[in-house]
C-alpha cells in the first residue's frame, strides 16, 4: 500500500491509504500534542476510528472516549465526532466516503477550531 500524504500543517500530516479495498478511503491522522481534529458528521455511513500510537480524547455524540495504542471504536452515522491528541498520534479513519466527509457538524466543528486556535496562540 501507498501513503499519499493529502495536508501538511501544524496540526500534523494527513494522508490517505491509496490501494484497492473495500473501503472508499482510509485515512491516516499524524495529529501533534494539543491538536484537534474533526468536527464532522457523516450521514450515511457508519465510521471506524483505530489510535495507531499515542493517546487522544474522542468525542463521538454525547460520549467522551479516552483512547491510546490498539484501542478502536465504531461511529455511527449521523454522530458529531472530533478528537483532541493528548500526545502525538497516529490515528486511523475508514467508512465514510470522501463526499460526507465534506460535512461539518457546526458545534463540534467550533469547539475544533477553538482548541487549535488556543493551542497556535
Amino acid at each position: 500500500m501507498k501513503l499519499n500524504t493529502i495536508h501538511t500543517d501544524s496540526r500534523g500530516s494527513i494522508s490517505l491509504l491509496t490501494e484497492e479495498m473495500k473501503y472508499p478511503e482510509v485515512t491516516v491522522f499524524h495529529t501533534n500534542e494539543g491538536f484537534a481534529r474533526g468536527g464532522c458528521i457523516h450521514e450515511l455511513s457508519d465510521e471506524y476510528t483505530c489510535v495507531i500510537e499515542g493517546e487522544v480524547e474522542y468525542r463521538i455524540g454525547d460520549k467522551t472516549l479516552r483512547m491510546k495504542d490498539g484501542e478502536s471504536a465504531v461511529i455511527p452515522r449521523n454522530t458529531p465526532h472530533y478528537y483532541a491528541s493528548i500526545t502525538d498520534s497516529i490515528v486511523l479513519e475508514w467508512g465514510a466516503t470522501p463526499a460526507e466527509k465534506q460535512k461539518k457538524h457546526a458545534e463540534f466543528r467550533a469547539i475544533v477550531d477553538a482548541i487549535n486556535a488556543g493551542k497556535q496562540n
